[in-house]
């Protein structure tokens, strides 16, 4: 197109599509709703920006486009910037370069609808609403600027989960998550997140969990049904918590596909609670719906259980930073109900009672005296003693067994060195250590926040590590080697001061 022969002032308004959860896929039905604060530039025939603006809460943009102008480009990030980086934006590459974006013949005047069939940028701008409103909700309940951060989404670049990454590129202080974009081709029958809300919320929730407090997951699946890892559940659970708050409801949805052709994969009320899910430690769900307990009945959350406690999103999520502020923190939920019982934030009868409503068992609030049940502290020189068992189908606590991150499947460990030296930890296995007896263990020393320090994953009756470390908490995890495996074990960590 032929530029403008003057400067010449540039206005109209951008929308996008969005479609909402049904019990058969995302809906078929799109509403429109406004793109706001996002970036909108003029561009001359070269490419060169000659101008730009920010849409206002109403999606609308005014700005001056200098002589040249020649088309106009509607980008899916928002205006305001951190350094070098839009603070929110969503893009085509897992590095987070190119931006989706929308580019049109340049009018005085322009009205712009993202339509959701007609391309990408209104599932990207859905995502980037959904980023902007969990962002602005942690601003206003902590009063902090959270870092960059960018969603990576296309069709057909993450097609078997949505996951979050952590910084991207290492040290830029720039976060990000990856989203599912469906099958090229089979939108109506694939998995695609971007207009599932409560998946990029909870995505977000990791982020904001990772940069504001503590982190006790070594990640990997977690599958409805069974009980896991108590850090993964925590981790997944509160994720999980935070979409609900920031959306101000209960109801937790994934589709997949498109009504009618579609399904939920989630159907999650956190108010109810959900039968078919286990209780107690190692479970996703009740971490979800014990936080969504103590928040709601404030802050506009309704509840409708009366459970007797409403903390308030804001609260609680103070509360998770208080902790990891805490020398050694590597919370699971009953770490967190005991710490909120000893700051006095929560009565203990009145915790007791909302543990009692929501049908979990009492072991998830340890007395205050009582030393919780995960992960298990030990002293130095320690020795700890347990079964780890990822081959009995149900497994001992309940559900099928899972033998890469089940709760029977693991077991771990928290010791403090006061002072920096060289440990040795050996593990010692009741049987030949390997798959011919299906007692093959492996040993991990992770870092407070979960980051793999070292490992031992040999097929003998005994595993070792000898490590130099610096003063401070470290964990270690017992776990199944990976296919199936039961056995009693011995773990005796030996430090040697410097």
């Amino acid at each position: 197109p032929r530029g403008l022969e003057r400067a010449q002032t540039v206005s109209g308004r951008v929308r996008f599509e969005a479609r909402s959860p049904t019990p058969t896929g995302a809906s078929a039905a799109t509403e429109e709703r406004q793109a706001v604060g996002i970036v909108v530039r003029a561009l001359d025939a070269a490419g060169r920006e000659v101008g730009r603006a920010r849409t206002d809460a109403a999606g609308a943009f005014a700005f001056e486009a200098g002589a040249g102008a020649a088309t106009l480009q509607v980008r899916a990030e928002l205006a305001e910037r951190v350094g070098d980086h839009a603070r929110l934006a969503v893009t085509r590459d897992a590095m987070g370069e190119r931006v989706h974006a929308l580019t049109l013949p340049l009018e005085a005047r322009l009205e712009v609808v993202a339509r959701d069939d007609e391309g990408t940028l209104a599932g990207a701008l859905h995502i980037l609403d959904a980023m902007r409103r969990g962002v602005l909700a942690v601003q206003e309940w902590t009063g902090d600027r959270l870092p960059a951060f960018f969603a990576y989404w296309d069709r057909g670049v993450t097609t078997t989960w949505s996951f979050y990454s952590g910084e991207r590129p290492a040290g830029s202080g720039r976060y990000t998550i990856e989203l599912l974009g469906g099958e090229p081709g089979r939108r109506a029958i694939t998995d695609t997140d971007e207009h599932d809300e409560s998946i990029v919320l909870h995505e977000l929730g990791h982020f904001v969990m990772d940069v504001l407090t503590s982190d006790s997951s070594t990640g990997g699946s977690h599958p409805r049904g069974a009980l896991i890892d108590p850090g993964l559940a925590w981790e997944e659970g509160r994720a999980t918590w935070f979409a609900a708050a920031v959306q101000g409801r209960p109801r937790y949805l994934d589709t997949v596909g498109l009504e009618p052709s579609g399904e939920l994969r989630v159907a999650h009320d956190l108010e109810r609670g959900r039968a078919d899910e286990p209780k107690g430690l190692g479970s996703e769900a009740a971490v979800a719906e014990v936080l969504w307990d103590l928040s709601d009945g404030a802050a506009g959350l309704r509840d409708d259980d009366f459970d007797g406690v409403a903390l308030g999103p804001a609260a609680v999520l103070a509360a998770m930073r208080d902790l990891a502020r805490e020398d050694g923190a590597f919370p699971a939920l009953p770490t967190f109900l005991q710490f909120l019982t000893r700051t006095g934030r929560v009565e203990p009868e009145a915790l007791a009672n909302l543990i009692a409503r929501a049908g979990q068992p009492r072991a998830l609030l340890p007395r205050p005296d009582e030393a919780p049940p995960w992960p298990v502290d030990l002293a130095l020189p320690g020795e700890g003693r347990g079964t780890v068992d990822g081959l009995s189908d149900p497994a001992p606590s309940g559900g099928p067994a899972r033998p890469s991150n089940g709760l029977d499947a693991l077991k771990v460990f928290r010791f403090r060195l006061s002072t920096s030296g060289r440990v040795r930890v050996r593990l010692r296995i009741s049987g030949s250590g390997s798959q011919r007896d299906r007692t093959d263990l492996d040993l991990e020393l992770r870092d407070q926040r979960a980051e793999l320090l070292a490992s031992s994953r040999g097929t003998g009756p005994e595993e070792m590590i000898s490590r130099q470390l610096a003063a401070g908490t470290y964990v270690l995890y017992v776990r199944d080697g990976g296919s199936g495996n039961r056995a009693d074990f011995v773990l005796e960590v030996l430090p040697e001061t410097w």
